[in-house]
């Protein structure tokens, strides 16, 4: 877990709603800007109201209080280093409006150096199988696994090679229907192991020559799908079990699982293309084949550990660059989905 002291401006702005505290705030209906200079400039603000916090970037139309504070400034006092009031009566920052307000921002946030983003001991998805998050994940792989062993054998049934996991991946469904919901990865795969069986009960002859291709840009798809068509990566519906529920939809928490679902997207592009040389070039088909699986054992570790990293501290690229290039494997996708058509 990354030490909460070396969290840069905008995260320590944006984990204020972390240590807040309702009872102070009831009867509150506030709005609280940031107008920040210094090293880490920019506009942020809180909107308190019915016992809750929210972070919000930009400016605030009619903020009920105002603080204009260099970076370093701030950061001191959410770190408890520097008492609030002090900095202000020594003008090291400035403040405009409810002053009242002000005076109560000390009952209503606590410092973030005492703020625990793991989430206690008995937090899991709900049900009577008492799996963790990524437990689930690892669950949520087994139909997938299973068809990837069992498509290129030779003279195996179909009910093996797809039933199977279909009969899995909707035993998955319904349990996760009953006792919370199914997951973006879960719905996935029950739809293409019931689109998959019907292709094979009508006996369309490409299938049994590409199936396997097909399964591994689907998957693909759907990882980096996540990152532009849901508010919630892929692998977030699984980690998020591990921390706070006030972490969930953070962009403290959201941007590591952002990297680890690009990260299961392009894993599926080495994977195809490992899984086509095979089919392109059968004399060497045991080899492309074994390191077409090996790739998912360096995946579960780099998901595995990075998950546990929340937050990191100053990203190296922004979420709208991640996006680019998830956007570019679903343009590759859709390029190895249409030879696949095609052949």
């Amino acid at each position: 877990m990354t030490s909460l002291e070396n969290l840069n401006l905008q995260q320590t702005i944006e984990g204020m709603p972390l240590t807040f505290n309702p009872e102070p705030a009831a009867g509150v209906n506030a709005s609280i800007q940031f107008n920040v200079t210094g090293g880490e400039p920019g506009f942020y603000y809180l909107t308190i109201s019915n016992m809750e916090c929210q972070y919000h970037e930009g400016k605030n139309d009619k903020p009920t209080l105002t603080i204009t504070t260099p970076s370093e400034v701030w950061l001191s006092i959410s770190h408890g280093k520097t008492s609030g009031q002090d900095a202000l009566l020594q003008g090291l920052y400035t403040a405009d409006g409810d002053i009242n307000l002000l005076l109560k921002m000390d009952s209503l946030f606590g410092s973030v150096s005492n703020v625990s983003y793991i989430a206690p001991p008995d937090q899991r998805p709900p049900g009577p199988i008492a799996l963790s998050g990524m437990g689930w994940l690892a669950v949520a792989f087994v139909p997938w696994i299973i068809h990837w062993s069992t498509f290129d054998i030779p003279g195996l049934s179909y009910w093996i090679k797809v039933g199977l996991p279909l009969l899995l991946s909707a035993l998955i469904v319904a349990y996760r229907k009953i006792f919370d919901k199914p997951t973006f990865m879960e719905l996935g795969g029950f739809g293409f192991f019931l689109i998959s069986s019907g292709l094979c009960l009508i006996g369309i002859e490409g299938y049994g020559h590409w199936g396997s291709i097909l399964s591994n840009i689907t998957i693909g798809g759907l990882w980096l799908s996540s990152l532009i068509f849901r508010k919630t990566p892929l692998s977030a519906e699984y980690s998020k079990w591990g921390f706070i529920k006030a972490l969930w939809n953070n962009s403290l928490f959201i941007y590591p699982n952002i990297v680890i679902s690009l990260m299961w997207g392009w894993q599926y592009i080495f994977s195809t293309g490992l899984g086509i040389s095979a089919i392109i070039f059968p004399e060497n088909m045991i080899i492309f084949t074994i390191a077409r699986y090996l790739l998912l054992i360096p995946a579960f570790i780099f998901t595995s550990v990075y998950q546990k990293r929340v937050p990191i501290l100053n990203p190296r690229f922004n979420t709208d660059q991640l996006h680019s290039w998830a956007w570019i494997g679903l343009a590759i996708y859709s390029g190895l989905l249409l030879g696949v058509l095609i052949f």
